[in-house]
């Protein structure tokens, strides 16, 4: 019988956080609209993945809503900003979300 291996199990809300990044990647499309419906879609999915997240994995969830749904109210035209500013921030946090995820030291 070949040895057990076990694997780190994911860090809380990691797994629902990283699928929310990823849908957001694959409906963001070009348009204004669905930007702004993903971004909208991305936030309250983040909010969701946050509530199951602790630690490191929470900030970076609650700072990930946030910039989501910056990114949405620039869209709409709610709040002045820099769109393409706001959007290069949440890359960075969704990395950061990553390299945390990545690293199974809690």
């Amino acid at each position: 019988m070949p040895p057990l291996s076990l694997q780190p199990l994911p860090r809380p809300g990691c797994r629902e956080a990283l699928a929310v990044i990823d849908r957001y990647v694959r409906s963001a499309g070009s348009t204004e609209l669905s930007q702004q419906a993903a971004a909208m879609e991305a936030y309250q999915g983040m909010m969701r993945a946050s509530s199951a997240a602790e630690g490191a994995v929470k900030t970076v969830t609650v700072d990930l809503s946030r910039d989501f749904q910056n990114m949405g109210f620039i869209l709409s035209g709610m709040v002045f900003g820099d769109y393409a500013e706001a959007q290069a921030k949440t890359s960075r946090d969704a990395q950061t979300l990553r390299d945390v995820c990545a690293s199974h030291d809690n």
